[in-house]
């Protein structure tokens, strides 16, 4: 029963998530006036969560016990792209974390940063990885559409240990920026700055909420039911809802893009009246009152 549940949470939280995320991924296309590196590296990550998103449907869709058994090649595929866009996920935040760090720590200028460099590391980094994860898995664990793992066999650390060392040095950056903040920055007003210390309380809320769902994968709950029924829902509703909590943090809770979307519905509103009162005024001299008073008055001069 508590399994059926979570399989319901799981699948209203990705809906919901892959809503959200939609809606951000558009808020950031649409609004060429905030592109920068910043927020471009926040609509990365945000496509990455949409593709992560995307395939979970596709195994949740096409992965049953008959194709897993089976083991064709199109399961494994499905497999391979779920995890290659898993890990492109903690790879993006990583780079959220290296231009913070590089931005508030290093006090480099952020006009030294390169957008082929955070596109290097969110979706080229990743792809070897699973490549060679692939290659360990047909040699050594080809069953089950690659989601099982014969006991001894180590081949998912191929991708998984990567990751855990992204979350290490996240973790380590986040710590070095928080340091500064509270010391060199808590003075300082700027724009700039401000936008920063927002992007730090949204990565401090986030990679945790990463990091906790995915280390979850390596704790075992024990025999005991009532720890068996808390791991299950705490990892259903974590995972489900990280998109959500995503799109809200660097998206719906950005100021630029708050901003952007203000000034564009102003532009809007003012752009619609004007057009209603052109027509109005369009409109005036055939109305019948106008004719009637314009013959009244030729009348009255004859």
């Amino acid at each position: 029963m508590h399994y059926q549940i979570a399989v319901i949470i799981n699948f209203l939280g990705h809906c919901i998530s892959m809503v959200a995320l939609l809606v951000a991924f558009f808020l950031f296309l649409c609004l060429r006036s905030i592109r920068c590196l910043r927020n471009i590296i926040h609509w990365n990550l945000i496509t990455a969560f949409i593709l992560r998103n995307a395939t979970w449907f596709i195994v949740q869709m096409t992965m049953s016990p008959a194709v897993h058994e089976s083991n064709v090649i199109w399961c494994r595929l499905v497999t391979a792209s779920f995890n290659y866009f898993h890990s492109t996920n903690f790879f993006w935040m990583f780079g959220e974390g290296c231009y913070l760090h590089t931005a508030i720590v290093l006090t480099y200028s952020t006009d030294k940063l390169r957008k082929w460099m955070f596109i290097c590391i969110g979706w080229c980094i990743p792809f070897p990885i699973i490549v060679a994860w692939a290659i360990g898995k047909l040699y050594y664990d080809n069953e089950k559409c690659w989601f099982g793992k014969q006991a001894g066999v180590y081949t998912d650390y191929i991708y998984q240990g990567p990751m855990i060392l992204v979350l290490v040095i996240n973790f380590i950056f986040l710590f070095n920026i928080v340091r500064i903040l509270m010391t060199k920055l808590r003075a300082s007003t700027t724009s700039e700055t401000i936008q920063y210390r927002k992007a730090v309380k949204a990565t401090l809320v986030l990679l945790p909420l990463l990091g906790i769902t995915y280390m979850l994968f390596f704790v075992n709950p024990g025999e005991d039911e009532i720890s068996q029924i808390v791991f299950i829902y705490f990892n259903s509703v974590l995972e489900s809802f990280q998109g959500f909590f995503v799109s809200v943090f660097y998206c719906f809770l950005n100021s630029e893009v708050r901003s952007a979307v203000r000034k564009r519905f102003h532009r809007w509103q003012e752009q619609h009246s004007i057009r209603a009162r052109m027509t109005q005024a369009m409109s005036i001299p055939t109305s019948p009152s106008r004719v009637s008073f314009h013959s009244i008055k030729q009348s009255t001069s004859l």
